[in-house]
């Protein structure tokens, strides 16, 4: 993933980085839906497996209910990914100001991403707290849900506990989110280098950086999931939930929502990738800057 020469400020990383995150995000909420569903259950007690979840949920919800909670991450979404991509970029451009040179290898691509990933989780982790109270609501009559909808949630968990509330399971966040980040970078980048940049490669790169990402990042969301959804004073701390997971279903219950996980983060992060490249591309095709003008009227 190269950044714009042209555009120091990272302006076009964060505007194709915005887009990405609403194709992302749209692509893969159903799976994160069952994901949540399957994270949040004691040991086989709703669903035997995703499947099962799956099936269970548009049967007794309705094709909609897979989307439940999606506004608020929508909102975050944009925001978070165009900053998440600039994050990338910026730490790019500050290693190559201190290193003197342009090129950079799938090493520094890391660091960017471990930086990004920095960037991104102050963003995500209210809207992540906000999303798994709802998509755990699995009445469909509005008069017995506990949240009328995102608005609601964030109100009442104001009111209750106040901002840090809001703000539950932060560092867990940026404990599956920063490394995670710095995985997929390695991935994406070592995979381009190998297969070029075509729209498939750039698909595949996508895929199997979000499903390393994901691989890294499964244990701490299902400690984050328990821990943003459980009752105020249920647990001190994110490393209160692992103790007790463990001695109650062991330690595959670390890897729940693995597969709808996985497939989520090889779909979504591919599509993700693809159109933020088309962005890019679109942006110097049809936006170019002064000094891209300047090396296409050169050429003439």
């Amino acid at each position: 993933m190269g950044i714009a020469e042209d555009d120091p400020t990272g302006i076009r990383s964060f505007v194709a980085g915005g887009i990405s995150g609403a194709a992302f995000l749209v692509t893969g909420q159903p799976f994160d839906t069952i994901k949540v569903r399957m994270q949040n259950q004691v040991k086989g007690s709703v669903y035997r497996s995703s499947l099962d979840c799956l099936r269970k949920t548009v049967t007794r919800e309705g094709p909609r209910a897979l989307y439940k909670g999606m506004s608020t991450p929508l909102l975050a979404c944009i925001p978070y990914s165009a900053v998440w991509f600039l994050g990338h970029d910026h730490m790019i451009r500050f290693q190559q100001h201190v290193l003197g040179r342009e090129e950079m290898g799938v090493l520094n691509h890391g660091i960017g991403g471990l930086w990004a990933g920095v960037y991104m989780t102050f963003i995500i982790a209210p809207g992540e707290r906000v999303k798994c109270l709802l998509q755990l609501q699995t009445d469909k009559r509005k008069a017995h849900r506990q949240y009328s909808g995102p608005v609601d949630v964030l109100r009442q968990t104001l009111r209750t506990g106040g901002l840090r509330q809001v703000f539950r399971g932060t560092f867990v966040t940026a404990l599956r989110d920063v490394p995670g980040s710095g995985l997929f970078y390695v991935l994406y980048q070592a995979t381009t280098q190998r297969y070029g940049e075509t729209s498939s490669s750039v698909m595949l790169a996508g895929g199997l950086g979000g499903m390393a990402m994901w691989l890294w990042g499964v244990p701490p969301d299902v400690l984050k999931t328990k821990f943003q959804t459980a009752p105020p004073g249920k647990y001190n701390s994110f490393l209160d939930v692992a103790p007790e997971l463990y001695r109650r279903e062991g330690p595959g219950a670390f890897f729940k929502g693995f597969a709808p996980s996985g497939m989520r983060a090889f779909l979504a992060n591919g599509v993700c990738l693809v159109v933020y490249d088309l962005v890019m591309q679109a942006w110097k095709k049809y936006l170019p800057t002064a000094a891209t003008k300047h090396q296409l009227y050169s050429t003439v």
